[in-house]
């Protein structure tokens, strides 16, 4: 491994601007016209290339309308419904029942290609399921990090419940590598790592990085190699692959401190996003760009969910009491009524614009979609469990 790149929070580029989400995502309501057609015959005009839809999926799950979920006091045992939307309208409902291979566990639900996938643990089993439908089961209690779809092929990526870690890597539920103490970089609820998490696919090969001891592991399509060069001292916050060269993003350097920071790959280069300190008592959330920056951005005080989109960088801020805010290119906001925002995965860049998904801790209130000054109810007794933004060219 001589293609070691080893982050100093000295990154690269941008990607090209995309359309800020200035009104509701739904089909068609961004193609645009190409803005400098070429000349055509009249009798023979061509097709305008086709744009991508904008779709905006979200999962909601939905108690009783006599019941309290927020209390908490049949969590487990009160049926309820699994809800996938599609631009505000349900597409698909799912009841429970003591077979589903799902639960009420937000951090269970997962948007990936307009399909709702989810996972539950049963007694000394993992079910995995898509869209209500269960596609595997393996022995052992298990947390899945990573998702990837290949054709009639499912690529899963699942963390151990020992206490000295480890990870099982599965195709359709069968094991193809598996470590008893590795740690895998990043997981399904990092938005670094979206919408596939630690699974994703560089060039041709499908690749994830982990740690184990003070070794760093490379796999590619099931192949596990260990970096032969020695990185320097320090923590590793996070590995990535790019076009067969991995990078490196290490906690300290040059008199700065990051915690909890991801790399981002974009088109023009990279970006670094997380918490900094930088001789201060108190750090700051951030992110920096490598083509332009020399030292952090700040976007809020103290830890934040972070987010890196083609047009800028986000954070998302909340506490117990229900305070949430936000930060992006356009400013800050603030939600109007005390909220839960359950996980990173209830929020997705869409343009200038981040898409959040907020339940009112007023429980006879519904959980609201919010974007910009606009927001879209999702009329449940319950809550959003993620959000996502989907792009799809047009049927033909």
């Amino acid at each position: 491994m001589g293609n070691k790149t080893v982050f100093f929070l000295l990154l690269g580029g941008f990607l090209a601007a995309c359309t800020p989400l200035d009104e509701p995502p739904a089909g068609g309501d961004f193609r645009r016209p190409d803005p400098d057609p070429l000349p055509v015959v009249p009798d023979t005009p061509e097709p305008p290339a086709p744009v991508p839809d904008t779709v905006l999926y979200c999962s909601a799950v939905r108690f009783p309308d006599d019941y309290d979920w927020q209390r908490d006091t049949a969590y487990s045992s009160v049926p309820f419904e699994l809800l996938l939307y599609r631009d505000g309208t349900p597409v698909l409902t799912l009841a429970w029942d003591p077979e589903a291979c799902f639960g009420p566990d937000p951090d269970r639900h997962h948007l990936l290609g307009g399909h709702l996938y989810t996972e539950r643990m049963s007694g000394a089993q993992t079910r995995v399921g898509r869209d209500g439908e269960e596609l595997f089961h393996f022995d052992g209690r298990e947390f899945l990090v990573g998702l990837l779809p290949d054709g009639d092929d499912l690529y899963t990526l699942s963390r151990k419940t020992a206490a000295n870690g480890g990870f099982s890597y599965r195709k359709n539920g069968v094991v193809l590598l598996e470590s008893d103490g590795g740690k895998p970089f990043g997981d399904l609820s990092d938005p670094s790592y979206s919408p596939t998490g630690a699974l994703y696919r560089d060039g041709g090969a499908i690749v994830f990085c982990y740690q184990e001891g003070a070794e760093i592991r490379l796999v590619r399509n099931g192949v596990a190699e260990t970096l032969k060069d020695p990185y320097l001292p320090g923590t590793v916050l996070d590995c990535k692959l790019r076009d067969g060269r991995e990078t490196l993003l290490q906690a300290a350097c040059c008199g700065v401190l990051l915690r909890t920071g991801r790399i981002w790959f974009h088109e023009a280069g990279s970006a670094v996003t997380g918490y900094f300190f930088a001789g201060r008592i108190r750090g700051f959330s951030g992110w920096m760009d490598g083509l332009t920056d020399t030292f952090p951005r700040q976007l809020c005080q103290g830890e934040a969910v972070l987010y890196y989109g083609p047009e800028g960088a986000f954070a998302v801020a909340a506490d117990a009491a229900g305070q949430v805010r936000w930060y992006g290119p356009d400013g800050a906001g603030s939600a109007e009524l005390p909220a839960r925002f359950f996980s990173p995965k209830c929020a997705t860049p869409a343009g200038r614009r981040l898409v959040l998904a907020l339940t009112p801790l007023d429980a006879s209130l519904p959980p609201r979609l919010v974007w910009g000054t606009r927001e879209r109810q999702i009329c449940v007794n319950g809550y959003v469990s993620a959000v996502a933004v989907e792009l799809s060219l047009p049927a033909s």
